[in-house]
């Protein structure tokens, strides 16, 4: 799925990444975990939390990456 689509309060891991330069300079990697914070309405933005850094992505780059729910 996904991670624009991923649930919110549920722990997700990175499976594929777009290759979009953007994502890469953020520290954005595969196998890393991640979780929605939240997502803004009429196709805006999310804001995901990778560590102890929460970054916003909009729904295109989100739509891009790949997620699986590990919880």
């Amino acid at each position: 799925m996904s991670l624009y689509d991923i649930e919110m309060n549920r722990s997700y891991i990175i499976e594929s990444l777009p290759t979009i330069d953007l994502v890469h300079a953020m520290g954005i990697r595969i196998g890393q975990p991640i979780s929605m914070l939240s997502r803004q309405p009429f196709g805006g933005p999310v804001v995901v939390q990778i560590g102890s850094r929460c970054i916003a992505l909009g729904k295109d780059v989100a739509r891009e990456i790949q997620m699986r729910c590990v919880s």
